[in-house]
């Protein structure tokens, strides 16, 4: 997609939200050798962390229902491959930052989940309130919620970490299991059913720097704690 055939609104929002996570990781590299007390394990700490990880999974959705049912699935079997890819890197360069189906996951598997579904089910605002209620209804099941269940429990001791039940032993620094996950990328499909329909992603508003960052996003995410991690470590340690 050329810069003249953009919506660069949309990398607008993206490129705030890459800004707002190099920002939230700068903090909490320096958090690791020196406390902020308004950042450690604070209320402000988890909404900003979870305004982060919300926008990324609604701009992935609203951008995929602008693409093809196929591309939607390579999309996220690309970045399902570089989530794995991370998973690799850590655990053999900094098994202490391990990070096990993290955010490149979740966002892969639910791309592949929004492709699979697209053109089969009819995405629309009112699906999109019925899948937010159900990803604040399962927000905390990766928290031992339905342990004391027999069935559920089954599920927590087997380990099944990729789709929201994850053992006592499960150990990662960045977690996004497909519950809840996925249903916050499926609301973001409605919303940009929504907003496709009113013919509002198409190419609009100028290019400006919020919006280069945006259009790297992947580049960024990918490089920022290699970059961030190192720096702080020098100075802070």
């Amino acid at each position: 997609m050329t810069k003249s055939n953009r919506n660069h609104y949309l990398d607008n929002f993206r490129g705030f939200t890459v800004i707002s996570m190099v920002v939230f990781h700068l903090l909490y590299n320096i958090n690791y050798y020196r406390p902020i007390g308004w950042y450690d394990g604070t209320l402000i700490n988890k909404i900003w962390q979870l305004s982060i990880a919300i926008s990324f999974f609604i701009i992935s959705a609203v951008t995929s229902t602008i693409l093809s049912r196929e591309k939607n699935i390579k999309r996220g079997i690309k970045t399902s491959l570089l989530g794995f890819l991370i998973s690799i890197v850590t655990y053999i360069f900094a098994r202490d930052q391990l990070i096990v189906w993290g955010v490149l996951n979740g966002i892969g598997i639910s791309m592949i989940i929004g492709g699979l579904l697209q053109g089969r089910v009819n995405f629309s605002i009112n699906t999109s309130l019925i899948f937010i209620v159900l990803f604040a209804l399962t927000y905390n099941m990766n928290k031992y919620g339905l342990y004391r269940f027999d069935f559920f429990k089954l599920l927590y001791d087997k380990n099944l970490f990729f789709l929201g039940f994850p053992s006592s032993s499960f150990y990662s620094t960045d977690y996004f299991p497909m519950i809840p996950w996925t249903f916050i990328f499926l609301a973001g499909l409605g919303i940009g059913s929504y907003l496709n329909s009113k013919n509002l992603l198409g190419p609009r508003g100028s290019d400006n720097p919020i919006a280069f960052i945006g259009r790297h996003a992947m580049v960024i995410y990918l490089a920022h704690q290699v970059v961030l991690y190192p720096l702080v470590s020098i100075f802070m340690a």
